[in-house]
């Protein structure tokens, strides 16, 4: 027997005998509205037992309801078998074209605050990553107008000099020139910024084994133009034979 809500239209099924000849009052599980079914003769529920009925919810899908009956309710006890059992089977609703839409626009607008995002964070990064290769390129420059910046550079493990000026390719040997016996040193000064720089006085030193100076001359080696090399070559007669190690400092001007 199918019973129809009178206020909400939900579809219930019951089995037979459940009514029961003499009917029954009923409430629907899904809005507590309450009605009467009239009960129905033996004969007639003998026909309902050999026909298949399709039951479709026709409003919003929900819960399967379970359907009971005032006595139910109120503790007087079960009557007839159980109601609601056969619940309605769930379809989803259709999704609309608006709605399709509607999801389309919000994805839009979330990949374009993405790209926003990005952008507003790109053009500082890119900033600091031009300001921090221009320091790189540029930083015997730096160091020559701002010689503090020197102990950045050098904790960074960059090589750099606070007058921009460097010494390599330093070369020691003994040697006999007309007869005497001389201390050549040879090798390049390096002018590490692109400007043309005047040299400051060079001081070579030799020391002995215990570090103290046993000899002490300089060199004048002129000026040295920008990001250019310029070889430098002293002798100094009759070397100490204790002296073993060779020290140089460009020296400070006053």
């Amino acid at each position: 027997m199918i019973l129809t809500c009178p206020e909400c239209s939900t579809k219930y099924m019951a089995k037979d005998g459940t009514i029961g000849p003499n009917g029954r009052s009923v409430t629907c599980a899904r809005c507590d509205a309450t009605w009467y079914v009239e009960g129905m003769d033996p004969d007639a529920l003998a026909l309902k037992d050999n026909e298949a009925v399709l039951i479709a919810a026709e409003t919003e899908p929900e819960p399967a309801p379970n359907l009971t009956s005032e006595g139910e309710r109120e503790g007087e006890g079960k009557a007839g078998a159980e109601v609601g059992r056969d619940a309605p089977l769930k379809v989803p609703a259709a999704v609309g074209p608006h709605v399709l839409l509607r999801e389309k626009a919000d994805a839009d607008k979330l990949s374009k605050r993405k790209r926003v995002i990005k952008s507003i964070w790109a053009v500082p990064l890119l900033g600091l990553l031009g300001l921090a290769a221009f320091g790189i390129m540029n930083r015997q420059n730096i160091v020559t107008k701002a010689p503090k910046a020197a102990t950045l550079y050098q904790a960074l493990g960059m090589t750099v000099k606070a007058n921009g000026l460097d010494i390599q390719n330093l070369t020691i040997e003994r040697l006999l020139v007309d007869g005497d016996m001389v201390l050549r040193v040879t090798g390049d000064i390096v002018n590490l910024t692109s400007q043309a720089q005047n040299s400051p006085l060079v001081q070579f030193r030799l020391e002995n084994r215990s570090g103290e100076s046993v000899a002490d001359w300089f060199v004048e080696p002129g000026t040295i133009p920008g990001k250019a090399r310029e070889k430098i070559e002293t002798d100094y007669p009759a070397p100490p034979i204790d002296g073993v190690e060779l020290r140089y400092r460009f020296v400070p001007e006053e």
